[in-house]
């Protein structure tokens, strides 16, 4: 199977490459945005655009993110505010806002105590910590189907990653990164080849 995460790399062209590389430092940025617009810690944020972010596309989970947190600094009601994704994503975003009523010794731990899921906590890592992530690894229905080498809708059954596979693929990309590294002389980290190859596979599939 890492041969399929590593021949996907392979079929990168150079600006995806270039595009992969910087995806989480450029998402970290927009947050980092959002964070200074509303005067609010970037955990926050990132926080809230990760539990909003299943099944929304990138560009309106960066919008709904923004609208939540203005939402929340306005005193706006939060069940008002519309957003792209389940209700149960949303309510998880309103409990991430709750804490700056409550206050946090810990702020990055309960934030991943609320997201809960394990695509969404590496999604909040990856984003938050991308200066010093080593290891964790953002997988979800794109990345599964490049470690097993098929298309599938991510819609369908198919695309559900379990508690057991999210170990083993997201050890598949670590393991696939340190191959790559030695035969091309880079020093991508597994986050950036996952990153990398999401976005050449949506190329080659012609997903939107």
């Amino acid at each position: 199977m890492i041969e399929n995460i590593k021949g996907v790399y392979y079929l990168s062209k150079a600006y995806e490459k270039k595009h992969g590389e910087i995806w989480y430092k450029v998402a970290n940025k927009s947050c980092s945005a959002i964070a200074k617009k509303v005067n609010m810690h970037s955990a926050i944020v990132v926080g809230v655009l990760s539990a909003l972010s299943p099944n929304n596309k990138w560009e309106r989970n960066v919008i709904d993110a923004e609208n939540m947190c203005i939402a929340y600094k306005s005193d706006i009601p939060l069940d008002d505010v519309k957003v792209c994704t389940y209700n149960a994503n949303k309510q998880k975003a309103i409990k991430i806002l709750s804490i700056l009523d409550k206050g946090s010794m810990d702020l990055e731990n309960d934030i991943r105590d609320i997201l809960n899921g394990n695509k969404v906590k590496a999604f909040f890592d990856c984003i938050y910590n991308y200066e010093t992530n080593k290891t964790t690894v953002c997988i979800d229905g794109h990345a599964k189907a490049i470690y097993i080498g098929e298309k599938f809708a991510l819609s369908s059954n198919s695309s559900n990653v379990t508690n057991k596979q999210y170990r083993v693929i997201s050890q598949a990309y670590i393991d696939a990164t340190k191959e790559i590294n030695e035969s091309e002389g880079t020093s991508y980290l597994p986050y950036q080849i996952q990153a990398i190859t999401w976005v050449a596979w949506r190329r080659i599939h012609n997903i939107k």
